[in-house]
């Protein structure tokens, strides 16, 4: 069987997910990690702001060397992540901000992403398909979950998609609380991940003021929204060194919170699920 990871960025899976992709691949199963938004820039057109993000030939290079270490296949999609789009946003943090008003229009990759699930799934008819759930109003993030779910939905391949929880909601309960799916998971343990460090507890109280609560389903039809969502907690035991191994080939992007404080706090997540990264899977409400 072959299971496809689709990462909205260079490190969203191995973030997210890197403790399964080992642990996967470690069984021998096949894995692709499929990254979307990955286009090259040029940087001398980009406010220097943005410079320590945007450096995509060396973001791939940190890549590279991440699935290298996984053993995993990848790709890169190279669509233009949406902080370097116009118009760009005024601020780094106003990709956390979704438009209800100009509804799915928004969203120009829709098409092009259900036609690479598409790609993918007559490649290999049983494969695995990871999504994000878009916990944290990313923009990206958010696309390509609505793009996700309603291949879903309109082709009933419910049994074939797994969604996953961001790394803004492992690293933040109030975060993830804030989506519509999120807050349905109740947080297990005792301790919130963000107060594993100072750093994070600052960082993240700044996300919560961006995230314009529990919105993005006012998106959705009402077919895409009527769906039963089941937890699919799946052990990592063993492979979580691997994976914060992996994480930290992500110089460029882990920097803004320091590897031990990421780790701390990933850790602390993971311990609260018992050793475990989160999985959702959907069914119709009439099943």
């Amino acid at each position: 069987m072959k299971h496809i990871f689709l990462s909205p960025h260079l490190d969203d899976a191995v973030g997210s997910c890197g403790g399964l992709i080992a642990k996967l691949i470690y069984q021998r199963e096949k894995v692709l990690v499929l990254s979307l938004y990955t286009k090259n820039l040029d940087l001398s057109k980009l406010p220097q702001k943005y410079h320590k993000f945007a450096n995509y030939e060396e973001r791939k290079m940190e890549d590279k060397k991440a699935m290298d270490r996984l053993s995993a296949d990848y790709r890169w999609l190279d669509l233009p992540e949406r902080a370097y789009r116009d118009p760009i946003p005024k601020k780094p943090t106003g990709v956390f901000k979704i438009n209800l008003s100009a509804g799915l229009a928004q969203f120009p990759n829709i098409k092009r992403i259900q036609e690479e699930i598409s790609k993918a799934i007559d490649e290999s008819p049983n494969s695995i398909i990871y999504a994000p759930l878009g916990v944290g109003n990313h923009f990206d993030h958010v696309e390509l979950f609505i793009a996700s779910l309603m291949y879903m939905v309109d082709y009933a391949l419910y049994d074939q998609f797994r969604f996953y929880v961001d790394f803004y909601g492992m690293i933040s309960t109030k975060i993830r609380k804030k989506h519509y799916i999120g807050k349905k998971l109740i947080r297990k343990g005792l301790k919130k991940p963000e107060k594993s460090s100072l750093k994070f507890l600052m960082l993240t109280s700044v996300m919560n003021t961006m995230i314009s609560g529990s919105s993005i389903e006012k998106l959705l039809e009402t077919k895409y929204r009527s769906l039963n969502w089941e937890l699919e907690p799946i052990s990592i035991h063993g492979y979580e060194n691997l994976k914060f191994t992996a994480m930290e080939y992500y110089e460029s992007q882990i920097k803004l919170f320091g590897k031990e404080q990421a780790r701390k706090v990933v850790e602390t997540y993971h311990k609260n699920w018992d050793n475990s990264e989160l999985y959702l899977k959907a069914k119709p409400t009439h099943i």
